[in-house]
């Protein structure tokens, strides 16, 4: 006796039509079973019910199972009543859970991308658009863009978007308290979850810059070389001028500073090269800097910095570097 065979009686039971030979099958088949095995079988239904009418539906038959057929108290259909709704409870769950998934699936069909810590990760969309995260960042988008729009989250960190042009689709970026709405353009978000700023930058075409909490307020309009910063806490936007040459640089294995404080810049060498910075020296973490790196390794990275702002360093362990 197939599993296969035995699903499909199973099929027929719940949805009233099995015969009472094909009802006894399945008697001796529970009956045969292990009680302490706790494996499930997932029923299939002939209709796309929805939870609550699968869950009804189930729920009828165990009742309807477990009505007496006769007043003297018989054992062995006892015995059997039990085995019967233990199943029947199991196929009601495995059911259930096997629905509630699909369905979960169905219309959620979400894709997670994170870059670790040290590395640099390049995304292609389903549209056609890149996307590059930044060390420690992770990002979700749909597996096809099948809406008016194109959204995607980024749930923590920093993405440099490439966007494809569509005229009637637009493309969205969650990103904290933010809503960065274009076309097709190219730009950068910064949004990491210890930072106190959200940042938006944009390199080519025109970003739309909306708080979330706030629809109904227009939105600032960003051009090429602008940068957008949004304190955390606060509703306001603060615009500024950038440099081409700072606009995400990252992605090039490079590091750009310009008057950014030294405490963000150690920030920035944690994620890059996997290490924990404790500053001893408060009053460095408001100290501003104008620095260029490329790929150097990260002692030669501090002693340029330590020249410049005076201070020592030491590394506690393989992870650990002490400011001093």
């Amino acid at each position: 006796m197939t599993q296969e065979y035995i699903r499909q009686l199973a099929v027929k039971f719940l949805n009233g039509t099995a015969s009472e030979e094909e009802k006894e099958i399945l008697h001796k088949w529970y009956d045969s079973l292990n009680p302490d095995v706790s494996e499930t079988e997932t029923v299939f239904t002939r209709d796309p019910d929805t939870a609550n009418e699968m869950k009804e539906r189930m729920l009828a038959n165990m009742k309807a199972l477990q009505q007496p057929v006769r007043k003297t108290p018989d054992f062995t259909l006892i015995k059997r009543l039990v085995s019967w709704s233990t199943a029947v409870a199991a196929l009601v769950i495995a059911g259930f859970i096997f629905w509630t998934n699909q369905h979960k699936t169905a219309e959620t069909g979400i894709r997670l991308v994170q870059a670790p810590l040290g590395k640099t990760l390049k995304v292609t969309l389903p549209d056609g658009s890149f996307i590059w995260l930044n060390a420690g960042s992770s990002l979700t988008y749909p597996h096809s863009f099948s809406g008016k729009t194109r959204e995607v989250v980024l749930k923590e960190g920093q993405a440099f978007f490439d966007v494809k042009h569509m005229t009637d689709k637009p493309f969205i970026v969650h990103a904290k308290t933010l809503n960065i709405t274009v076309l097709g353009t190219s730009f950068d978000v910064k949004a990491y979850h210890n930072d106190p700023d959200i940042k938006v930058t944009v390199k080519t075409g025109k970003v739309g810059v909306t708080m979330r909490d706030n629809p109904e307020r227009p939105a600032l309009m960003l051009l090429p070389a602008e940068q957008a910063v949004v304190p955390e806490k606060s509703a306001e936007i603060h615009v500024t001028e950038i440099s081409k040459p700072a606009i995400a640089p990252w992605k090039d294995n490079r590091m750009v500073f310009e008057d950014e404080l030294l405490s963000e810049v150690f920030r920035v060498l944690e994620r890059k090269y996997r290490q924990q910075i404790k500053i001893e020296k408060p009053e460095l973490t408001t100290e501003k800097i104008t620095l260029t790196l490329d790929d150097q390794p990260i002692g030669d990275v501090l002693k340029v910095l330590g020249f410049s702002k005076k201070f020592n360093y030491s590394q506690l362990n393989d992870s650990t570097i002490v400011i001093k």
